[in-house]
């Protein structure tokens, strides 16, 4: 193993560690609690919610598929590649069902609060929950073997 691939795979393991531990606080608790927000204050909320959490998130799950195709290109065969091919296609459910499901509810979510749109958001949202999890148990697993 090459001391480019090991900094790599770093940079991928704490991307997406940080990814893990984010969605699960939006999980249990940013996205369950925009019910108290009440009604006057939910659009702006909303809106400066997705303001000041895209700027952070979108760096850092850039940086996890970036560093996802690296390590897939660059593996010297330690790690099968089987588990990189998996970690690109859990990354993609992530975008997609970001882009399809969460998004959408989010930019309806911003003209207003809805109790169902509401609970929409917090049930869809653990397609990317369990999925980030399984990521970051896989890539823990991935560490053990390079240890």
């Amino acid at each position: 193993m090459t001391n480019l691939f090991e900094t790599i795979f770093i940079v991928h393991y704490i991307s997406t560690l940080i990814m893990t531990g984010a969605i699960w606080l939006a999980q249990l608790s940013q996205y369950p609690l925009l019910v108290y927000v009440g009604r006057r204050n939910f659009i702006r909320y909303e809106h400066e919610h997705i303001n000041r959490i895209s700027g952070v998130a979108w760096f850092i799950i850039y940086l996890e598929l970036f560093t996802s195709i690296i390590l897939l290109l660059i593996n010297d065969n330690i790690v099968p590649s089987y588990f990189w091919v998996s970690g690109l296609f859990l990354i993609f459910l992530i975008w997609f069902a970001t882009w399809s499901v969460q998004y959408p509810i989010h930019k309806k979510l911003e003209k207003g609060f809805d109790k169902t749109l509401h609970r929409k958001l917090v049930n869809s949202n653990w397609i990317r929950t369990i999925t980030w999890t399984l990521r970051s148990l896989m890539l823990t697993y991935i560490l053990s073997i390079l240890l």
